[in-house]
């Protein structure tokens, strides 16, 4: 035996010459390796001015006199570079990393409160409890994520990447308060980016979508800042011409302009806050030439278009056009979309239909997947819009009342009544009347009678008198003939009033 077996000192054999020399070798390796400590671990290459027992452990990419000897201890004595094979078990300190590491037959492993490299490990909790969901999990207030820079051996670069199996997973990052959801980012059921938002937790509403293919961005929810016009005519219900009460309604009579029941009749009602309460179904035919004009579309062929409205109280089932859609309950503003044929290219039907009673308001018909904000019209618009398809000539609610100044004695039986419109018909108008009945003197109820201005007195008449015939010289006016049923009083040819009862009345009809 010429050397120990753990630290191969050598020995010093029977009758040797020159003995010292074998003992200080001895202690040089002794000194080296007894309370070892190096400079420095993963050194390739020696240090260019090194120090008399300077200790370094040896790189894997050893160069020059460190080539042949990775993983080995270097030790500096006596102006060489000597070198130490590792034994399992051996602990080393390297000074520049404060750091103990320990040789386990094949590396140098980092050992104590903080190992080098960890890996497998089923759960992590960082001031928490990891479970089987949450395999990773971390109760702190701030976390610190920086690059390593080129000078640290990285690039200077920082790349969070994640990863998910398949296109209809998700892959997300999800922002909670009280642990229930509010917001969402990521590729969520698919490979477009969306972010989206949520009231509860439960219901969610995408706000911002990136198509993967294209890179083109919607936003479904609408842009708040950018509202698109309102198909809709008189959509808050505030213009009533035919001054209906609320209530029931028979199928295909109109109640709030623009509004008639559908074909099993309906019950509806508003409220001093706009909120609409309704049974039964609902409908508007939205008129293309009118949307042509306002919004300068062609027709609807084709096109996307989507109804919405505020605080639905139940799923309220609508019909677009052809296409059938739902519009979910819940609070703020609710919408359901759709794509009509290439067919469609006329009016629009817009019918509500809910299975129920359903209360909402702020209702909506824009073009467009998504829906935009409300924005309010103006009264005075909104009753110029309903004018174009219905005109109740302006009749007080007076006992005695005008309808039209002047009206003209056409022989012994008819009077003509010429009519300026204030605002055009969309169509040449069927009229509408309270049903007439003559009055020889100051009318009542649904009564007529002619003031007689040249004569100063009522005509008399015993028979009836009717609506005969309109004339429309142009969409902005007409003139209207009422026939007795026999002569009356007064010299033909006299020009007088029409006076009419608080119940009488006659409306221009022209709905698309």
């Amino acid at each position: 035996m010429s050397s120990t077996p753990h630290l191969a000192l050598p020995l010093i054999a029977a009758a040797q010459a020159q003995k010292h020399v074998t003992h200080n070798e001895a202690l040089a390796a002794l000194d080296a390796l007894v309370q070892l400590a190096v400079k420095e671990r993963g050194r390739n290459a020696p240090p260019a001015s090194p120090t008399e027992g300077d200790r370094y452990l040896v790189g894997t990419e050893a160069t020059g006199a460190f080539a042949g000897q990775a993983g080995h201890i270097a030790l500096f004595d006596l102006g060489a570079w000597r070198f130490f094979t590792p034994h399992s078990g051996w602990l080393v300190y390297v000074e520049a990393e404060d750091l103990l590491v320990l040789f386990d037959g094949a590396d140098w492993k980092a050992v104590g409160a903080i190992p080098e490299e960890i890996h497998n490990l089923q759960r992590l909790g960082l001031g928490t409890v990891a479970d089987g969901l949450n395999r990773l999990s971390a109760k702190l207030n701030a976390a610190l994520f920086a690059a390593l820079s080129e000078a640290e051996g990285g690039t200077g670069d920082l790349r969070f990447v994640l990863n998910k199996s398949a296109e209809t997973d998700v892959l997300s990052q999800l922002y909670q308060r009280g642990f229930s959801g509010r917001a969402e980012t990521g590729l969520i059921g698919s490979d477009d980016f969306r972010i989206r938002v949520s009231p509860d937790g439960s219901e969610w509403r995408d706000a911002l979508l990136i198509e993967r293919a294209s890179g083109v961005a919607s936003f479904p929810s609408g842009v708040a800042a950018v509202p698109r016009p309102n198909l809709l005519v008189n959509a808050g219900f505030l213009v009533n011409q035919r001054r209906f009460a609320g209530g029931s309604l028979a199928a295909g009579s109109y109640g709030f302009d623009r509004w008639r029941a559908g074909p099993s009749g309906c019950t509806l009602s508003r409220a001093a806050d706009g909120t609409i309460t309704l049974s039964g179904a609902v409908e508007q035919v939205v008129d293309v030439a009118q949307a042509i004009a306002e919004i300068g579309i062609a027709n609807f062929a084709g096109a996307a278009l989507t109804l919405s409205m505020e605080d639905p109280s139940a799923p309220l089932p609508v019909l677009i056009g052809t296409k059938a859609a739902t519009i979910p309950a819940g609070p703020g503003r609710r919408s359901a979309s759709v794509t009509l044929e290439a067919g469609e290219t006329g009016n629009v039907l817009v019918r509500l239909q809910p299975a129920g009673t359903c209360t909402f308001k702020r209702m909506k018909l824009e073009v467009g997947s998504h829906a935009t904000a409300w924005a309010g019209t103006t009264l005075e618009l909104e009753e110029f819009r309903c004018r174009r398809t219905f005109q109740r000539l302006p009749v007080s609610t007076g006992t005695t009342s005008v309808l039209l100044a002047v009206g003209q004695r056409i022989g012994g039986t008819m009077i003509d009544l010429p009519v300026a419109l204030p605002v055009s018909l969309r169509a040449d108008p069927v009229i509408v009347t309270s049903g007439f009945a003559w009055s020889n003197g100051s009318p009542t109820g649904n009564q007529v009678s002619f003031f007689n201005n040249s004569a100063a007195n009522w005509a008399s008449l015993t028979g009836a008198l009717t609506l005969t015939s309109v004339t429309l010289p142009s969409a902005s006016g007409m003139v209207l003939r009422f026939q007795a049923g026999t002569s009356f009083s007064g010299v033909a040819g006299a020009v007088g009033h029409l006076h009419f009862g608080s119940q009488a009345f006659i409306a221009l009809q022209a709905e698309p």
